[in-house]
This record gives structure tokens, sequence and C-alpha cells, in this order.
């Protein structure tokens, strides 16, 4: 078994120090070789210091000689993780992350699904690896596979792994549903790095409830264990109501997940999408949750008693305005559902192409035009009502929302003041 380990405090400083000095070295050697300008070393060097500041609070997960310092870096120090830092060179660093879409299809029911209505067929699989091909172009370092359930579809999943260079961390979003140990090892040959399950109670029955598939609880109970017992990182997503934030669903989770060595907790409420979409947002207005839920990442990252407990990774923390902010559109991340639609995030029901009619990189190149850089306004909470009426004007029922009615809608849009984290960067200034 491949428990994590997790550093804070002094453990945690001595891994920062050993890194920083073996980035400076790497890229001195490089600098001597005449691959890199003095200006691109300092630059480099700058941006990584600020990145490093902006996750200070984070406690580090160590896996099978792997650290990660946040759960969308690839860890160090891997293929991937040097790629990415590569990106701490460049003006327009291009995204880090994209969640993919390889299928619809699903046997649970689960009220929140951001996809519940989307329509049309999976790609054909050769357009699919063209498509993650040409995402690997752009700079995408980290790959989130989900479907529907990838696992349905295992085949065509490890087709799909197989797909991408070494440079790459490859996650898989799966509710275990049909998780056998042959399953597993296959995944780990195919370079499977990490998976995330969602567990939204630690009760039984009522987690069963909310998926409408009996079982799902002991199914997402045991698919855990496998894959921590295979060396592969399992994150637990958790999507709490205001009220499960204050009544302590949130710790209960953590505490049941600590038992199942699990290395990191994302908590990520509830949005206004898919089968949501119309539907307040909840967490915009409730005060209480979002600063309950960003003590939740202080403590539990930063506390000696929880150094044990999985890492969180806080929605509304990492993207308040301190720290990353809105980094969707392909500024640092993106999403292609199962049908090849183009969108700038999971929870933002809108497209600016199908890769079906368009090549993907027309497609992207388009969507970078109206998100240029990173902005403090949550446009998944804050523009879902447009997205909503819109569809209600039109008589529309499909989701995501098609590109000749998306170009008129984000005129309309206010995406709020630039991250100041990017800006003292100097990254994207010239966007």
């Amino acid at each position: 078994m491949s428990r994590p380990r997790f550093l804070i405090g002094p453990a945690k400083l001595l891994f920062y120090t050993r890194m920083v000095i073996h980035v400076f070295l790497h890229y001195l050697l490089r600098l001597a070789k005449c691959e890199l300008g003095p200006t691109a070393f300092v630059l480099l060097l700058k941006r990584l210091i600020l990145f490093l500041n902006a996750v200070r609070h984070n406690k580090v997960v160590e896996v099978d000689g792997k650290y990660k310092f946040q759960l969308y870096m690839p860890a160090y120090p891997t293929p991937a993780f040097w790629e990415s830092i590569e990106k701490f060179i460049r003006p327009d660093p291009g995204p880090l992350t994209v969640v993919f879409s390889m299928t619809k299809a699903c046997g649970y029911k689960c009220p929140h699904c951001y996809q519940r209505n989307d329509t049309g067929a999976d790609l054909d699989i050769e357009l699919l690896k063209k498509t993650a091909r040409q995402m690997q172009e752009v700079g995408v370092t980290m790959f989130d596979i989900e479907g529907g359930e990838p696992l349905l579809m295992f085949d065509r999943l490890i087709e799909l792994l197989k797909a991408f260079d070494n440079k790459r961390e490859l996650w898989v979003n799966t509710t275990g549903h049909t998780l056998t140990p042959e399953k597993v090892q296959k995944l780990k040959e195919a370079g499977l790095f990490g998976v995330m399950i969602s567990l939204h109670s630690i009760d039984e029955k009522e987690y069963d409830k909310f998926t409408g598939f009996s079982g799902s609880f002991g199914i997402a109970r045991d698919a855990v264990r496998q894959f921590v017992d295979a060396g592969i990182v399992v994150a637990i997503n958790c999507c709490p109501s205001a009220e499960m934030v204050a009544d302590g669903t949130v710790e209960r989770v953590f505490e049941l997940t600590k038992q199942w060595n699990c290395s990191y907790i994302q908590v990520i409420h509830g949005k206004s999408a898919g089968a949501w979409l119309g539907k307040d947002d909840e967490m915009i207005k409730a005060d209480a949750s979002i600063r309950k839920l960003n003590q939740i990442h202080l403590d539990y990252n930063l506390l000696s008693q929880y150094r044990d407990h999985p890492a969180p990774a806080v929605q509304v923390f990492e993207e308040n305005e301190q720290h990353f902010g809105c980094t969707s559109g392909g500024i640092d991340r993106f999403y292609i559902g199962a049908n090849g639609d183009v969108q700038p995030c999971e929870f933002l029901n809108v497209s600016f192409g199908n890769v079906n009619e368009e090549d993907f990189l027309t497609i992207f190149k388009r969507m970078r035009e109206y998100f240029k850089e990173p902005g403090c306004r949550w446009l998944c909470s804050r523009e879902a009502h447009t997205i909503y009426e819109t569809m209600q004007e039109n008589k529309l029922t499909a989701t995501p929302l098609p590109w000749k009615y998306t170009k008129d809608l984000l005129k309309k849009w206010d995406y709020g003041r630039k991250t100041p984290l990017y800006r003292k960067m100097g990254i994207y200034k010239n966007q």
C-alpha cells in the first residue's frame, strides 16, 4: 500500500528549499548552455517564487517519491512538472489543465450533474485522440479525464490514456463503478497518476439516494482502497451545500477519508450549471459558509493536529482575488464535453465551437480572444442566470449554449477586476 505522506512546518520548508535549488541549478545549466537568456532566467525564478507564495498555505503531499504542492500543478520532479515550469518563461503560458469528457455513459443520476442536459454522440476515438494531441500543443500538462463514467468505456479510456506523451499528468474522474483489480493494473500501466472520486456524505443511505444508484457509497470506498493499494493518488471531490458546511459534514468527510488514506479533498460548492442551471447559487451570498470553508482550507493544511488528513483544495479559497481568481477560458483551464463542445469551464454552459465541425486550435484561439486574463469574478456563479435566460428566450433545452448565441451573450458579461497575482508575475500583460 502506498500511503500518502504529508509535509507541513519545517519538513515543508525543507522540501521547498530543495526544490527551488533544483530548479535554479536546472535552469542555470541551461543558461550556461545558451539555451535560455538571462532575462528569461530571472523572470522564471521571480514567477516561481510568486507562485509558491500563493500556495504557501498548502501542505505538500508525497506519494511514491512524487510531491504535489497544489492539486492542479503536476508533481515534482516528474517530466510533467518540468513542462509546467516552462510556462513561467512565456508571456502567455497557455493552459495548465483541461477537464476532458470522453463519454456521457453513466449509471448514476446525481442531481447536480453539469452534463445532464448535454446532447450528441461521444466523439469518434480518432478525433478524440487528435484533440488530445492538439491540447498538448497548446500547453496542457494535466489532463482530468471524465465521463459520464469512463470505466464503462474502458477500452476507449485505455486507448486515450496511451495517446499522451510522458510530459502529462493523467487523472480520471470516476465513481468506481465496474472497477476491478485488473482494470486498476491496466490503468497504472497506461500512465494513470491519480483519480478523483466524489463523496458528498459519509452516510451510506444518504449518498446512495443522492447518486440514485444502490451501493454507490460502498463502490466509492472500495475504489479508493484499490487505487491507494496500487499507488495511484486519490482525491475526493466534495460538493457541500451551505447547510452541510454549517453542520460539520465537510469535517466528517475529512475524518472518514483520512482513514481511507486519501491524498486530497477538493471542495467545490454546487454551481448553477447542467441539471442545476437556473437554480440560484447559494454560496455567493453565504458569507458565513465562505468564511468557514476558507478556515477549513487553512486549518487542515497548516495545523499539526490535521497533518495526516487529506490536503484540502477549497475552491472558494484558491479562486479568491488574493490567490488565482478565475482562470477559465483556456487561460489556465478549460473543458471539452463528450460530444466535442469546447467550453471555458465545465460550470459555464457556453460553447465556443465543436471539434466535429472545426479544428480544436481554431476554436481554442477564438475562446482566448474573450478570456485574455484571469479575473476576480466567479463567472460560473455570477453569469449563469444569463445563460439560462438566453436558453429560455430561444427555447433551447440542450447545453451548452451554441456559439451563435454565446458570442452575443459574452459582450454583456462583467469579467471583474484582474487577478493581482498574474499582474505581479507579468503574465498576460500583453494580451
